[in-house]
């Protein structure tokens, strides 16, 4: 390889490997050490564009380093995310589940710099091999297992949908390069690509496997959970789909689809799955519109989304942490046993409600200019109607139904508190 390329996946693979190994006083400092020497590779190939880690594996020319500006914006976050997560979840004292996130995030961020299919598909199943561990480590969840097993069938199927497409397409080109393919063309091999990229970033009807798996992962896992999977789905979409028509369908639906589900759920943490759902039907709409200000609107929304969506799983699992409650039925009255998880969640609401002033106002806001650009009146419409059911989801419902409302059980309210440090 290339001298001047490292690749971070290397860091947090061997990080992981390492893990087990590595014991108290270190163990902490070590915790956050992989993730943080991840985030410097990152941010010094941001300043190094260019083609990196070409290996040549039989008859084919594989890829490891596509450095550009959209394989920065994702990977940036990925690997800033990396770090947040690895600090929420720094008590936890099960390294598998820890090695779990960081083979996870080498996934995610090995498919981010990817430039050839073979190479993706190694890091796509990297993905979602690990990212199953993390719902069958939560043994507090009678359901988990099956949960996981669940997730790794449909995960399994998304990666021979991808594999075979790249496969037909390699036997009719001649090429396994990771590109834009050509939407003009109806051929199998688009539509199977497509739809394996599709099913990671579950885009309805290939989506039910998300609420399911990220309620039942521990409190920890769903955090990275709901950062890595569908946006790396998304910047995939972004790279070899971009303007394919019949995404902005479905990603309107998508958008309503998983709101509509939201409102009516009664689980915290399926009620922020259900909202993933409708928040990646933003970003899979631009990529479908695949205009320059679309792309860097799906870019943007991805950006921000890991952010207050992360924050927002952090909040859920601090409720679930200090009451051992998830359902909102059996919650209420915590505003003044848990103020500052009730601040950090209405932040998380009102962020992805787009107020102004707040990251989701932008990000919505230049998909939607960009559908109005492109005469595509009743996406516009349809997308500005659902901000406001993600405001009286995310804004109104989910923190009245933890913190405001009549609290259900004493019991619950006298035990709660804010978690510690």
């Amino acid at each position: 390889m290339t001298t001047s390329f490292f690749h971070p996946s290397v860091l947090l693979i061997g990080g992981a490997l390492l893990l087990p190994f590595i014991r108290e006083p270190f163990r902490k400092p070590y915790l956050l050490l992989v993730p943080i020497l991840t985030f410097v590779d990152v941010v010094y190939l941001g300043f190094n564009q260019g083609i990196y880690g070409q290996v040549a594996f039989l008859d084919w020319q594989l890829t490891f380093g596509r450095i550009d500006g959209l394989s920065n914006v994702f990977a940036f976050i990925m690997a800033l995310m990396a770090i947040l997560a690895t600090l929420y979840s720094l008590q936890v004292k099960d390294f598998w589940q820890q090695m779990a996130a960081w083979f996870y995030v080498a996934g995610s961020i090995g498919a981010i710099y990817a430039g050839d299919y073979l190479s993706l598909f190694l890091f796509w199943e990297i993905m979602a091999f690990a990212s199953t561990f993390l719902v069958w480590c939560n043994r507090a969840e009678k359901d988990a297992t099956a949960a996981g097993f669940r997730y790794l069938l449909v995960h399994t199927f998304g990666g021979l949908l991808l594999l075979s497409g790249f496969v037909l397409r390699y036997q009719a080109t001649g090429s396994i390069a990771f590109e834009l393919l050509d939407y003009e063309t109806s051929t199998a091999y688009n539509w199977l690509i497509m739809s394996g990229l599709m099913l990671n970033a579950a885009v309805v009807p290939l989506h039910s496997w998300l609420p399911d798996a990220y309620s039942k992962a521990t409190i920890g896992g769903a955090v990275f959970m709901c950062a890595f999977t569908t946006k790396t789905a998304v910047y995939t979409l972004a790279r070899a789909c971009a303007g394919f028509e019949i995404l902005i369908v479905l990603g309107v639906a998508m958008a309503i689809y998983g709101i509509v589900y939201a409102i009516i759920e009664n689980d915290i943490r399926r009620l922020l799955g259900w909202e993933i759902i409708s928040q990646v039907g933003y970003m899979v709409a631009g990529v479908g519109i695949g205009t320059a200000l679309a792309i860097n609107g799906a870019a943007a929304h991805a950006f921000a989304h890991i952010l207050y969506k992360g924050l927002l799983f952090m909040g859920a699992g601090a409720v679930i942490q200090m009451t051992g409650k998830s359902r909102f039925t059996e919650l209420g009255g915590l505003y003044r046993k848990m103020p500052v998880t009730m601040l950090f969640i209405i932040v998380g609401g009102i962020s992805v409600s787009a107020f102004p002033f707040f990251s989701g106002f932008v990000s919505k806001s230049m998909i939607i200019a960009a559908s109005y650009e492109e005469h595509l009146l009743w996406a516009g419409f349809l997308l500005t109607m659902v901000s406001a059911g993600t405001f009286l989801v995310a804004g109104l419902r989910l923190p009245w139904l933890i913190f405001f409302c009549e609290p259900k059980s004493t019991e619950v309210v006298e035990r709660a508190t804010d978690p510690p440090w």
